[in-house]
């Protein structure tokens, strides 16, 4: 199965005003592997991006690790405000990519083969309607009539894997939340806009549509140690504020390289001279 990597530099910019792009260690590493696992079990892997991103892959040498890298997200990211809804570019990534395929954060690791289902979406794991991440939606004020007759007891889905089978569904998906992502008003309330373009809609679409959606992890058992699935994201603040924790996963990711993949070896110095 064809799956894509989304990495839009847009965002980066906002923190970062001055000065060239850049992507830390430790996300290239396990993108890196995401990819090379990926490929090792489940099919063709793409990398999609924009031009400053594909520049800066083509400048590190490391265009290799995936099938392709596509540059397919606008710069502008359509005037979509890239400080708010900074996984904008993983729903024009899917409105964009060609053919079928699975949604893989590059935060994120699939260490088995899968065998997804064709009649239902498949995500990380779901989410607790916690209101502090998602309040009630009509206080976006965002120009958005579906609303009114979606569900809103569902459980959002997490979106660091994701794989809709159904067109339709897939294109109802990445229009309607693009289209919420462009009407609504600019405001510092990032965190609950974004989970709610990325993970709460598409969860209610799903319910609206009548599509079942299945979970490659239980989301009571997250903190419960298991082989088959890594996600960074929680360390990744840790590994910014503890240099030998930091240390300690850069090596472990070397030497991940070097045992499962000595062809890509070489993409060890080309991260290492990078940082």
């Amino acid at each position: 199965m064809d799956a894509i990597h989304v990495n839009s530099t847009k965002p980066f910019f906002v923190k970062h005003k001055n000065g060239d792009y850049f992507i830390e260690d430790f996300t290239l590493y396990n993108t890196v592997i995401s990819a090379l696992q990926w490929r090792k079990l489940n099919g063709d892997i793409y990398m999609c991006t924009d031009s400053i991103g594909a520049a800066y892959y083509k400048k590190l040498g490391l265009e290799k690790v995936w099938n392709g890298v596509l540059s397919i997200i606008p710069d502008d990211m359509e005037g979509i405000n890239p400080e708010m809804f900074w996984a904008a570019g993983k729903l024009i990534a899917l409105r964009e990519f060609d053919r079928e395929c699975a949604l893989v954060d590059e935060d994120f690791i699939v260490w088995k083969k899968l065998e997804l289902s064709q009649k239902a979406v498949t995500c990380a794991h779901r989410e607790d309607l916690m209101p502090d991440v998602y309040p009630d939606p009509y206080c976006f004020g965002a120009d958005f009539p579906l609303l009114d007759r979606l569900d809103k007891s569902v459980l959002p889905c997490n979106t660091a894997f994701l794989y809709i089978p159904d067109k339709s569904l897939r294109e109802l998906y990445v229009n309607q939340s693009i289209a919420f992502m462009k009407s609504a008003q600019d405001c510092s309330d990032y965190l609950c806009h974004m989970v709610f373009a990325e993970q709460r809609l598409l969860a209610m679409l799903c319910e609206f549509t009548k599509t079942s959606i299945e979970a490659l992890l239980d989301k009571d058992k997250l903190f419960v140690a298991q082989d088959d699935y890594t996600h960074l994201w929680g360390a990744k603040q840790a590994l910014r504020d503890n240099p030998q924790f930091r240390e300690d996963f850069l090596k472990k990711c070397r030497k991940r390289i070097r045992t499962d993949f000595p062809e890509y070896e070489y993409v060890i110095e080309a991260i290492e001279k990078n940082g």
